[in-house]
């Protein structure tokens, strides 16, 4: 979904909350969407704790309380994201493959239309070849044109899945197939810290 109708049911400042939305809220790592409400632009869209999603706009809303209005993401960065996090997914497995017990799962991590940076536990440093043959082998799996499913359990816990890869779970929004990412770049980004690598990926188009 690209585009949507919704009401107006809460107002405070320059952030609006509605009764439906396809914006997606920054959290687990991924960032927020952006877009317009009407003419006005999202900046920023956050879930408080209460569970209310607000679109901080870049100004003040003009909108009132059950005001019927259109909104609309930008498609472009989401697209890039969704592929970006996909890619990352892939990648984690790749990684653990290569590296075995070198490196534990991500620490942290954050995608966004630009790329995917994951910064990764390894107590001895890590090895630039094997980064490469990463690469080389989720770009293989990624040409595998295998679907990726997700779902909402139950229990609200979204999960992701591909054909061949564990399942996981994960919020955030991704491609229906693996063919959609491209072809992807896996380099070592500033180092972290002690004891951690930054892993980063980025599309080659």
């Amino acid at each position: 979904m690209k585009a949507f109708k919704a009401k107006v049911i809460k107002i405070e400042g320059n952030r609006v909350a509605l009764d439906r939305s396809c914006f997606f809220p920054r959290g687990g790592g991924q960032v927020a969407d952006t877009g317009f409400i009407e003419n006005v632009k999202v900046v920023d869209v956050i879930k408080d704790d209460e569970g209310v999603v607000w679109h901080v706009l870049e100004a003040e809303a003009p909108f009132k309380d059950g005001q019927e209005v259109s909104g609309v993401i930008d498609w472009d960065k989401r697209f890039r994201t969704m592929r970006l996090h996909s890619a990352a997914h892939i990648v984690y497995y790749m990684m653990i493959e290569v590296f075995g017990s070198q490196c534990s799962p991500p620490s942290s991590g954050i995608v966004d239309h630009l790329k995917d940076r994951s910064d990764y536990i390894f107590p001895e440093g890590i090895d630039k070849e094997k980064l490469k043959q990463v690469e080389m082998m989720a770009n293989r799996f990624i040409g595998r044109n295998s679907p990726i499913k997700t779902w909402t359990d139950e229990n609200g816990v979204r999960h992701w899945l591909v054909e061949g890869l564990p399942e996981m779970r994960c919020g955030g929004t991704h491609v229906k197939n693996t063919l959609e990412i491209g072809m992807i770049k896996v380099e070592r980004g500033k180092k972290p810290g002690a004891g951690k690598e930054r892993i980063e990926i980025t599309l080659v188009d």
